[in-house]
Order: structure tokens, then C-alpha cells, then sequence
């Protein structure tokens, strides 16, 4: 997991989903709020997909988060 603020100073955290059909997600959340978002990510394992998240740096987070979509549990892309 990873911890960020976006643009406006708020806190946020990064944090991996292993998710159906073998998709990978990156969701955010909000540690004092109740947002939750979701980011596909590009990585074939899990293991790639925590070389991704440890190498992104802060710029990278709220990149991903502004083109992140609401938290639906029901859609895993």
C-alpha cells in the first residue's frame, strides 16, 4: 500500500486488488473519508503489479487517481 495526497492536499492510499478474470486493480481510498476508486492496471501478476506501485512515485498516484472510477464491486472490468 501506498499513501499520497492528491492536488488539494487529501490524504489518499494506493493500495492492490487481485480481481476477476485475472484483472489487477489499484484502488484508492480516502482514510477519513468514504470515497473509493478504482484503476485497472496493466500488469500480468501480482508481482508486476507491486514493481508497478513501488516505482510510481507521487505525480504517477494522482495521475491514476484522476482517471480512476467510482468503486463498483459489481463491475471488475
Amino acid at each position: 500500500m501506498r499513501s499520497f495526497t492528491d492536488p488539494d492536499g487529501q490524504p489518499w492510499d494506493a493500495a492492490l486488488l487481485d480481481a476477476s478474470y485475472g484483472n489487477i486493480l489499484l484502488i484508492f481510498s480516502q482514510p477519513r473519508g468514504q470515497d473509493i476508486r478504482q484503476q485497472l492496471l496493466g500488469a500480468e501478476n501480482m508481482a508486476e503489479a507491486e514493481t508497478l506501485l513501488a516505482n510510481y512515485n507521487d505525480d504517477d498516484l494522482r495521475e491514476l487517481l484522476a482517471n480512476a472510477q467510482a468503486w463498483d464491486p459489481t463491475r471488475l472490468f
